[in-house]
């Protein structure tokens, strides 16, 4: 499963995706997600699980549910650990962002000689 695939799954629902962080100045709107890759576990054996965490940013009413968002993903063999809900307010002004952090797990293999 790579980052790649996992954006383009993203972009199935044609709002913007962006890879670490998303510039005010390629929105049209509020409405985008943000693919990260997290925490690196350790699980025994020399396995390894890589959390990546799905943002998903709006204004308003939720367009896209979480639900679809997260068969969406899972259709990728990603194991679904859970989901976060913050707001911020969007500066000097009375309106403020909705952002629903997804957080999914993926295996990863370790390299053997550490490189």
């Amino acid at each position: 499963m790579t980052d790649e695939q996992i954006i383009n799954k993203l972009e199935e629902f044609e709002i913007p995706v962006g890879n670490r962080r998303i510039y005010e100045n390629e929105l049209e709107d509020y409405n985008y997600f943000i693919f990260r890759r997290g925490r690196l576990i350790e699980n025994g054996c020399g396995r390894y699980v890589r959390q990546i965490q799905i943002i998903y940013a709006y204004t308003g009413e939720q367009k896209i549910s979480d639900y679809a968002i997260i068969n969406k993903i899972k259709e990728l063999n990603l194991n679904f650990v859970g989901m976060d809900s913050d707001d911020v307010q969007i500066a000097d002004t009375n309106d403020w962002i909705d952002i629903n952090t997804y957080t999914f797990e993926r295996p990863e293999r370790g390299d053997k000689n550490g490189i």
